[in-house]
C-alpha cells in the first residue's frame, strides 16, 4: 500500500513538474 502510494505521488509530481517546465519554456519564448 505504501509503495503504491509513493509510486503514484512520484508519477503525479513528475507529471506536474514536466507540465511546469513546458509552461515556463512557452512563456519564456
Amino acid at each position: 500500500m505504501l509503495r503504491e502510494f509513493n509510486g503514484r505521488t512520484a508519477v503525479i509530481t513528475g507529471g506536474a513538474s514536466g507540465i511546469g517546465l513546458a509552461y515556463a519554456r512557452r512563456c519564456a519564448s
